[in-house]
């Protein structure tokens, strides 16, 4: 049997190593530089007036990509509930300041119709509200920027209830990895 795994983020030579010299073949693809900044939001030890939650962080991050240039945003959220609470303050601060400014959801309960709306070709700046469905294989035209939350929905077994639940946890390095190289496809 022969496997062949493809990924464009991936550390080869620590994968090959682990299942004991796995040949690597390596296809370049276009890929851009891609900076990391953190921006940590509320009360911190280095900051104790920092009240602001993580609708307010997102929508500062935002601003701040804005006044770098142009160039689409996909923010990655935990869920629902935080796509519509974001995508509600960002249209009315668009709208109050006249910025064209085209707010998107993705998830996955979206049609797919209503999905593919992030791929249509647009005039404006653009930003995609995002789950971890679009953290891997999604290349959206126009991404030259992430805004990551760093926390997933995450299904987990309670072994003591005996059923799924959906747990609102940190993401894992390589996640936050996945999601940042979504902003250096195509720019």
């Amino acid at each position: 049997i022969k496997i062949i795994v493809t990924s464009a983020t991936i550390d080869t030579e620590r994968f090959s190593e682990h299942f004991g010299g796995a040949p690597i073949i390596e296809v370049s693809g276009r890929t851009y530089p891609v900076e990391v900044r953190y921006r940590p939001y509320g009360p911190r030890d280095d900051d104790p007036d920092d009240d602001r939650d993580q609708v307010q962080a997102v929508v500062d991050a935002i601003d701040e990509l804005a006044e770098e240039g142009r160039g689409d945003v996909l923010v990655f959220l935990s869920g629902e509930r935080e796509i519509h609470d974001i995508a509600e303050v960002l249209r009315g601060r668009s709208r109050d300041r006249g910025e064209q400014l085209e707010v998107l959801p993705l998830y996955a309960r979206l049609s797919a119709v209503e999905q593919h709306r992030i791929f249509e070709p647009h005039r404006s700046r653009r930003v995609v509200l995002s789950t971890n469905v679009a953290e891997t294989s999604l290349t959206i035209p126009g991404v030259r920027a992430v805004v990551d939350a760093g926390l997933a929905r995450v299904a987990r077994f309670d072994p003591h209830r005996g059923i799924d639940t959906l747990l609102i946890e940190p993401i894992s390095q390589a996640s936050a990895e996945q999601r940042a190289g979504r902003a250096g496809r195509t720019g």
